[in-house]
């Protein structure tokens, strides 16, 4: 756009004075927000995008903006990549179109994800370290139970079963729950089978996924568990329950593990 175009400065409309600023859309104001902008960074947003550009001083005006704090907020849109400003005297701002601030904001929270997962690996790893010579000096029981609640806690223990897996492992369950554990923790059997580890599959039917990770065993048992080596994983929920409400006890006890691998593998 040029200098002289009118659309590049604030057009009031004759319902709007400089007592009342522009009419507020509360529906529009709040999805702004819920995408990452405070209250003050949403109004100053919606006034560039409908209005036009101007200077901070008219947008204080326009949006009902506190002074002091109007360039701040424009300040905050730009580091969110939702406003440019044009260099002058005075300087102007303008709205940028909101896919392509959105597409900013995208990579900007991306970016701030990946950082925050690195941040929790390198701490798990230096509390891990510093946890292991506590655990080392107490006494294991012979037999560990612990109960799961959700279907996330129960994927990360089966997960890290499975990493820990030397010899054998057995997934039972529907075919459907064959297939959900199998993609979810893909990664995990994929390395266990290039260990060496034995991987049995307990379940009615057969698909080519299981067919390359190990051997099927095509029969229908009433209980769903996993086993590794001698950890076993038993899902006590109904497999129709919502993720959030599945149960599953794990424990660890070698003779219970053989028992259940019996049960799961062996012919009648």
């Amino acid at each position: 756009m040029s200098d002289g175009e009118d659309k590049n400065t604030f057009k009031k409309p004759d319902s709007v004075n400089s007592t009342n600023g522009m009419p507020q859309n509360p529906e529009l104001i709040n999805g702004l927000r819920n995408l990452g902008l405070n209250q003050y960074e949403a109004r100053a947003f919606h006034a560039l995008t409908v209005f036009g550009s101007g200077t901070a001083g008219e947008l204080s005006e326009l949006a009902e903006l506190p002074r002091p704090r109007v360039y701040d907020v424009l300040r905050g849109l730009q580091d969110k990549g939702f406003v440019v400003l044009k260099p002058g005297r005075p300087v102007k701002y303008a709205s940028l179109p909101l896919v392509e601030a959105l597409k900013t904001l995208r990579k900007q929270r991306e970016s701030s994800l990946t950082n925050e997962l690195k941040r929790i690996d390198e701490m798990g790893r230096s509390l891990q370290a510093r946890l292991k010579p506590m655990q080392s000096e107490r006494e294991a029981p012979e037999d560990l139970v612990w109960t799961l609640k959700s279907r996330e806690a129960i994927y990360s223990k089966m997960s890290s079963m499975f990493s820990q897996a030397k010899d054998t492992v057995v997934i039972t369950s529907t075919p459907e729950g064959v297939a959900r554990k199998i993609k979810a923790c893909s990664s995990e059997l994929d390395k266990a089978k290039s260990r060496g580890v034995k991987i049995h599959v307990v379940s009615p039917t057969a698909t080519s996924e299981i067919s390359r990770l190990g051997v099927l065993h095509g029969k229908s048992l009433p209980t769903r568990f996993v086993l590794a080596d001698d950890q076993a994983l038993i899902f006590l929920s109904h497999d129709r329950t919502h993720p959030d409400d599945e149960i599953g006890i794990w424990l660890q006890s070698p003779h219970f593990a053989e028992t259940l691998r019996r049960v799961a593998t062996e012919k009648k």
